[in-house]
């Protein structure tokens, strides 16, 4: 004999489908995504942060390289996806982890810079609208068969799908210093001479995202970058947000509008200690000062040794 339902059935079928979706009403159904488990981070309606793997630093076999924040948007029947993961099989996860929590698959991957954490996991997206400034673009091109050799010897047992076929180019090019795609607005910033990125906002959430520009975590990565394009860039940032907006950073949590100034005042300090030392006979091989006036935040891990190096050659030929 047919069961015939009753209204308030229907309704209590309809929430369990909606906990489904939402990724918290069935054990069974956030099993079935494949690994590695992914956990998303809502911060408006329709628009979810995914977390860079925790304590930052570069990728290795622990975390797969799945190091750098993503950030997904649900606008109407699309869903955009800045970044893409390192890797397809990263990808594969996340379109499944994506859909059920959105409720439909993502329909267009941007890449922000030609950072391989952020650009390799784009095979994975079958069926997506691929899309990157054109100088992005074109340094994915010239790179990326490098740096696919150089994240598998990171990764190691890790790096199993990372083959000769894993680029994946974008099909949809961007052109100009500014535009806007979608529900997005975006801006061609530098990083150095020849490393472009793409600064994106998110206008109705009060978010901008700042891949290879801004870190959470520590001090930011100064490892082929230059001073003078980065200070420049800031600059521009800084003159994008207002009080109230967030940045999304390459790594580590949601950021306050004047990340920025924060990361032009360290390189700032920076830079003068390192003059500072090379005025009265210091060697580069010393540990790197505290600076003054500068948070605590940014001497944490050892990517502030890093810049100390950095930024005493920089110093060394002039800048």
């Amino acid at each position: 004999m047919r069961r015939k339902w009753t209204a308030a059935g229907q309704r209590a079928w309809h929430g369990l489908a909606a906990l489904v979706l939402a990724g918290g009403g069935c054990g069974s159904v956030v099993a079935a995504c494949p690994a590695p488990a992914i956990a998303l981070e809502p911060l408006a309606p329709g628009v979810w942060r995914v977390p860079g793997a925790a304590g930052g630093g570069d990728s290795d076999t622990t975390n797969g390289g799945a190091v750098s924040n993503l950030l997904a948007v649900r606008e109407g029947r699309r869903l955009w996806l800045i970044g893409s993961g390192p890797s397809a099989r990263y990808a594969q996860a996340l379109a499944c982890r994506l859909r059920q929590v959105a409720g439909q698959a993502v329909t267009d991957v941007v890449a922000p810079w030609p950072r391989p954490e952020l650009v390799l996991g784009q095979t994975g997206w079958a069926g997506a609208r691929r899309w990157a400034h054109a100088d992005v673009a074109q340094a994915m091109a010239e790179r990326c068969p490098r740096c696919i050799e150089r994240l598998r010897q990171r990764l190691g047992p890790a790096a199993t799908d990372l083959g000769p076929d894993s680029i994946a180019l974008p099909t949809h090019r961007l052109h100009g210093d500014h535009g806007v795609l979608g529900p997005l607005r975006w801006w061609r910033l530098q990083r150095s001479a020849d490393t472009a990125v793409t600064v994106w906002s998110l206008p109705r959430a009060r978010l901008l995202t700042a891949h290879g520009l801004l870190w959470a975590d520590g001090a930011p990565d100064l490892r082929d970058a230059e001073s003078e394009h980065l200070q420049q860039s800031w600059a521009r940032m800084q003159a994008l947000a207002t009080e109230g907006d967030r940045w999304v950073p390459e790594q580590g949590p949601l950021q306050g509008h004047a990340a920025p100034l924060q990361h032009r005042a360290y390189l700032q300090a920076l830079h003068t200690a390192v003059v500072q030392a090379q005025e009265r006979g210091g060697l580069e091989s010393e540990p790197a000062p505290v600076l003054d006036g500068v948070a605590a935040a940014f001497h944490r891990g050892g990517r502030h040794a890093l810049n100390w190096q950095h930024v005493w050659r920089e110093a060394e030929k002039g800048w």
